[in-house]
């Protein structure tokens, strides 16, 4: 406002039975009731928080009387409640205290229109601290006195103050940002293990007040592909299973909603149980005979993970190459090793190979003579 001018502010309705292509502002000296209204059409911007016109060249002495209607296809609906105002130098905003919801990551700009003669000072207040434009990059006061925020995030939520204030007066404006976001990083933690599943516990954010729709478990061998799988709001308690035995796996678990999916929680590095083979000693493993030896590969212990498959190797004592006899000896059965020479030394190398990993075990053994003896070079 000024000496000659008042601007009207209003806020859409709330019913507006359709759409709103434009509003009639009516304005008159108050109390003449033989004087024929002024009028104005507003046709609204839809980027505009604010919806305000000015009346210029008032008379400052008197008092004027307005009031706005908003038109449909159909036409002009009721009249808006009328106030009474007259021209003045103090300083005003023509803002309303208003309720803004948001979502996580866009962008919010807060309205605070000031008038005035001289133009008022805008001070803006977050959460009843003074805002100062250095301290926060993403937040910045506009020439129009609107504060612009930038990828909302869940701590932008609360109270923001417009104070707006000249030589003539002060007026403030309060508005409440609601952010809506996806739910915080839920909590993890290890119940217990098996040979081939892990069953970990769930639990949203303690400070959370996001609704929560579901909940998205990622798990991966350490040398392996991600899976994942999704389970409902309520759960709290989750086995995997049909994990490989004595396996290092990496978990994490994300919580989602309508808006999106959260944080990740903390990495959980748990290990499936059961071990590497072990290795068996040369007289439960080893049958020698003159030309050949017998391996009983039930001799090891699987160390709780199946076997998957045994290679097999062998050299003369006095040699330096390694002879590999097979790449994929299955487990359950014995394995005869032919063609060797009676009477001499050998060394033998076998490689065990479970879910767990993989352990070597090297013997030496000396065929027996044609005779059956234990005479060797």
């Amino acid at each position: 406002m000024s000496s000659d001018a008042i601007l009207v502010s209003w806020k859409p309705p709330t019913e507006p039975n359709g759409i709103v292509e434009y509003y009639m502002v009516y304005y008159k000296v108050a109390g003449d009731n033989d004087e024929k209204p002024k009028s104005q059409k507003i046709v609204p911007n839809i980027r505009n928080q604010n919806l305000s016109f000015q009346a210029k060249g008032l008379d400052s002495n008197l008092k004027y009387e307005f009031w706005v209607t908003a038109a449909t296809t159909i036409g002009e609906g009721q009249p808006s409640k009328k106030v009474n105002v007259s021209p003045s130098n103090s300083a005003k905003t023509a803002s309303f205290d208003d309720r803004f919801t948001t979502t996580y990551k866009e962008d919010v700009t807060l309205p605070c229109l000031a008038v005035g003669v001289p133009p008022p000072q805008i001070t803006w207040s977050i959460k009843g601290v003074k805002f100062n434009a250095n301290t926060n990059d993403r937040v910045r006061q506009q020439p129009d006195g609107s504060l612009f925020i930038r990828d909302v995030t869940r701590t932008d939520a609360g109270e923001y103050s417009c104070k707006v204030e000249n030589d003539y007066g002060q007026d403030s404006v309060t508005h409440q940002l609601i952010v809506n976001a996806p739910p915080r990083a839920p909590q993890i933690s290890l119940m217990s293990t098996t040979t081939n599943s892990l069953s970990i516990k769930i639990k949203p954010h303690e400070s959370d007040g996001e609704q929560v729709h579901g909940y998205t478990i990622h798990y991966k061998p350490e040398f392996g592909e991600w899976e994942n799988v999704q389970v409902g709001p309520a759960t709290d308690k989750y086995t995997l299973e049909k994990l490989l035995c004595g396996t290092r796996y990496q978990l994490y678990v994300t919580a989602y909603n309508s808006i999106g999916t959260g944080d990740p929680s903390d990495n959980l590095n748990p290990k499936t149980k059961g071990e590497k083979p072990i290795i068996p000693s040369a007289d439960k493993f080893i049958e020698v005979n003159s030309n050949s030896i017998t391996l009983h590969l039930s001799a090891w212990s699987d160390g709780g993970c199946p076997m998957l498959y045994f290679v097999i190797e062998h050299k003369k004592k006095i040699s330096s190459e390694w002879i590999q006899v097979s790449n994929n000896v299955k487990p359950g059965q014995n394995f005869i090793l032919l063609d060797l020479d009676p009477a001499v030394w050998y060394h033998l190398r076998v490689t065990a190979h479970n879910n767990a990993g993989f352990n070597v075990a090297e013997y030496e053994f000396a065929t027996l003579t044609v005779t059956g003896g234990k005479d060797c070079k």
